[in-house]
């Protein structure tokens, strides 16, 4: 069962070993789609940029609303 679903808001989980920082580490945004096909993986409209993004469910955390 997903963890996500559509309208919640996420944050990019950091990547601390990630070679010159990871970028959009806690940027946050509003899931837009939950994929069945492949299974786990999300689409994330991210707050900050307006674009839609894919991410793996276990790349993401819920953020605070």
């Amino acid at each position: 069962m997903p963890r996500f679903k559509i309208g919640d808001k996420a944050k990019v989980a950091d990547r601390p070993v990630w070679p010159g920082g990871y970028k959009i580490a806690n940027m946050t945004g509003t899931v837009v789609e939950v994929k069945t096909n492949p299974p786990g993986y999300l689409i994330v409209k991210m707050d900050k940029t307006g674009y839609n993004m894919a991410f793996q469910e276990n790349e993401l955390e819920l953020a605070h609303q």
